[in-house]
């Protein structure tokens, strides 16, 4: 006696080995042909994730790469920077345009700070960046975006950029392996 299989979506009787149900088109449960579009399914959803992988990784590597090695300059040759500005006819028209008493150490001291903040900032973008790269740490690779993201608020665009890739680190979670499968919601 042979098994009876019905279309799992019209109930219509199937015959053996359809891979369609002739009446509503549905794939027949347990079918190859079911297989096949769950194994391309997995595929493409892979190939999506690497994609996203790689555009966060891209968007941080922009940032903090150069950021890095401009902070390191700054903070090295802050007295000569601190120098140039301050001989600056433009400058000093400025300060006394507005009634600033700034110093020349007042302004090395400036240079100084914001270029170890923009150190750190670029610091923690590279910690976000390596941990998507190895795919594990997702509260590091979040915290660190936002703390990189907070740290260059003296560019409005560094901070609303910081923020949307924070964003989408957040909204990435699926791509960490170190996350139990069960904490993922998949579609």
């Amino acid at each position: 006696m042979t098994d009876k299989t019905f279309c799992a979506g019209c109930g219509k009787e199937l015959e053996p080995d359809m891979q369609f149900c002739p009446k509503c088109g549905r794939v027949v449960t347990g079918s190859e042909t079911e297989q096949e579009i769950k194994e391309q399914t997995e595929k493409f959803k892979f190939v999506i994730m690497e994609s996203r992988r790689l555009w966060l990784m891209f968007f941080l590597a922009v940032y903090f790469i150069p950021v890095i090695i401009f902070s390191i300059f700054a903070l090295i040759d802050a007295s000569n920077i601190s120098e140039s500005i301050w001989v600056s006819d433009e400058f000093q028209k400025w300060i006394q345009t507005h009634g600033f008493n700034y110093t020349q150490d007042d302004i090395k001291n400036y240079i100084t700070y914001a270029s170890a903040m923009a150190l750190v900032s670029g610091l923690s973008a590279a910690v976000s960046f390596f941990c998507i790269r190895i795919r594990k740490h997702w509260p590091v690779a979040v915290g660190a975006c936002i703390l990189a993201a907070i740290l260059c608020f003296w560019s409005i665009f560094g901070l609303i950029v910081g923020f949307i890739v924070s964003w989408m680190i957040i909204g990435a979670r699926d791509l960490f392996v170190d996350i139990p499968k069960d904490e993922v919601e998949l579609d």
